[in-house]
């Protein structure tokens, strides 16, 4: 494997800036795996990479937090489905938008032939969770919307959103706030603030309801006799945790019917 030290160390510059995907430009295809090796173990954020070939993924074929992507080239059109792709729906709320079926991207993009790419030639796309833009009942769509690890894009960006808000809403309050006491004032305080970015995620689209019509997170929130002395003592919170069900979407319809005679 290339040494990909230089990379690594400025991608890590910038890591925390703010931006959820960092898609690679000029940089030699050997340097991709350690690059998405190190995203993965961040835990946070996407790279989204453009491939030649499908099996360029296979020594990182299994990472959760890298999107590939394929699209069809010629000599005025290279393989930028990325950045069309994420340029499609970057400007829309985390949560309201299913990568599946997006279309209308940017003319740099070029779809798989119209003609030739045949229905049967997009299995190795999607048992390889490779994306690419082709032509579904005279339309170009982006399929199948998901990472190499095959989890959906979306609920990956919801993920995203609930550490980086979280983070922010903790932040402010305690920016807010002259002083949080440690008790269960305080507590509940930083807990409101966690369920208020479920809440904005649910508004949004991204979070799933229970039976009752209800959002369908839970924020647990420790109190202070659970926490360590030494904790206590410097200042510091452990006991904040959440779990929540994504909500779900549609990509796939399907019809059966008769004619009754």
């Amino acid at each position: 494997m290339a040494d990909s030290t230089n990379l690594i160390s400025a991608v890590k510059k910038f890591y925390n800036s703010g931006d959820e995907y960092l898609i690679p430009v000029g940089i030699d295809k050997s340097k991709i795996p350690a690059l998405s090796n190190y995203i993965e173990a961040q835990n946070t954020g996407i790279l989204a990479v453009d491939v030649d070939n499908i099996s360029d993924t296979a020594a990182y074929a299994s990472n959760v937090n890298t999107i590939a992507f394929k699209a069809h080239t010629d000599d005025t059109h290279a393989n930028v489905l990325s950045s069309g792709t994420i340029g499609a729906v970057g400007s829309l709320p985390v949560g309201s938008f299913d990568v599946a079926n997006t279309s209308g991207l940017d003319e740099s993009v070029l779809p798989q032939d119209q003609l030739s790419f045949q229905q049967d030639q997009l299995t190795p796309y999607t048992e390889g969770n490779i994306n690419t833009y082709y032509y579904a009942q005279g339309m170009p769509i982006v399929r199948d919307g998901k990472t190499l690890s095959g989890d959906y894009i979306d609920m990956l960006l919801g993920r995203d959103f609930i550490i980086k808000h979280s983070n922010k809403k903790l932040t402010e309050i305690m920016v807010k706030n002259p002083k949080i006491s440690y008790d269960n004032t305080g507590i509940n305080l930083l807990k409101s603030g966690v369920e208020s970015v479920f809440d904005q995620l649910y508004r949004n689209g991204g979070v799933g309801e229970k039976a009752n019509g209800k959002p369908d997170y839970d924020v647990t929130a420790l109190p202070r006799e659970d926490m360590k002395d030494v904790d206590v003592s410097q200042r510091i919170y452990r006991g904040l945790s959440w779990k929540y069900h994504p909500a779900d979407a549609i990509d796939d319809a399907y019809i059966s019917g008769e004619i009754d005679l």
